[in-house]
């Protein structure tokens, strides 16, 4: 094996895959948000069990203007696969779940920005009718 192979085999997890991936939905807003768990990195020893845990908090991007964090905790065994995950202030979406997920969060924000846009409409026609003094 070559000095470059090796030094590729020890910045990278067995089997390849270096990343976990997670998809949350908010409960107050129905943001979708997908969060990236580096394995290599991201994750902290549980010397009691042996495995491994993460604790992360994740934030939308405020498109509904809702900035509720969704803290995540995530507890894998010592391969790193998952084997326990708790949630606040959301829900976890399956992998098949995310685009009709994410489909009907923004068919809710155009619902949002049409009442929106028709409750202004309904305001600058009432002042127009307001006789001025």
């Amino acid at each position: 094996m070559s000095f470059l192979n090796r030094l590729k085999s020890a910045f990278t997890s067995p089997g390849g895959n270096r990343n976990h991936w997670v998809h949350v939905r908010c409960a107050r807003c129905g943001e979708v948000i997908t969060a990236r768990i580096d394995l290599m990195n991201d994750l902290s020893v549980d010397y009691d069990t042996g495995g491994y845990w993460t604790r992360k908090v994740l934030i939308g991007q405020g498109a509904a203007r809702c900035f509720q964090p969704i803290e995540i905790t995530l507890t894998f065994d010592e391969k790193k696969r998952l084997i326990d995950r708790t949630i606040s202030g959301g829900e976890f979406l399956e992998p098949d779940q995310v685009a009709e997920a994410q489909a009907a969060f923004e068919e809710a924000l155009k619902r949002v920005e049409e009442e929106r846009k028709a409750r202004l409409a309904r305001l600058a026609a009432d002042q127009e009718d307001t006789p001025r003094s």
